[in-house]
């Protein structure tokens, strides 16, 4: 079986000797093979990279987590380290300066009409217009006017339309 087998593989390699006299054949499965492994390389590359972003990532959101707490300690006056202390002085100042500019645009930004026009009617908060509830209580803004009134035939119970004559299902005459 065995050399059937041997027989077999000089066979064809007889055969693509033939068929590939010029060597274009093997030069193409080369060519092929070189460009497989180029492709994937990049791939490999391309998923490193990722991997790369999302570790960043997950970097970046423990970084704000740990300033967060570091914060927070500090806001509780329990902050012992000076060099983290002084570092979160510099965030209290940005904190005063943020809250002096938004007093600076209160006063040149206009106010709308509509936020001095409507008020609340519970609360007496200015509400945006066309709001149905405040921002402030949650109180109903506008009052709900009446549904208009449904009719229906009394032939099949189908719904009309306040000036129908017919109802569109069973052809009955609309009496009024």
């Amino acid at each position: 079986m065995s050399e059937l087998f041997d027989r077999l593989v000089e066979s064809a390699g007889q055969v693509i000797s033939e068929v590939d006299k010029g060597g274009q054949i093997q030069s193409a499965v080369t060519g092929l093979r070189q460009r497989l492994a180029e492709t994937e390389r990049r791939r490999r590359v391309n998923l490193i990279k990722q991997e790369i972003r999302d570790l960043q990532t997950q970097e970046a959101g423990a970084i704000n987590a740990l300033s967060a707490q570091v914060l927070a300690l500090h806001d509780a006056g329990t902050l012992t380290q000076p060099e983290l202390v002084s570092l979160c002085k510099g965030v209290d100042e940005v904190r005063v300066q943020i809250k002096e500019q938004q007093s600076e645009l209160k006063k040149v930004q206009p106010s709308g009409p509509a936020a001095t026009e409507a008020r609340c009617p519970h609360c007496g908060s200015p509400v945006v217009g066309g709001a149905a509830f405040c921002q402030t209580c949650g109180g109903r803004i506008v009052e709900e006017s009446a549904p208009p009134p449904v009719l229906y035939c009394v032939q099949c119970g189908s719904d009309l339309r306040e000036s129908a004559q017919f109802c569109p299902k069973c052809g009955q005459a609309v009496e009024r």
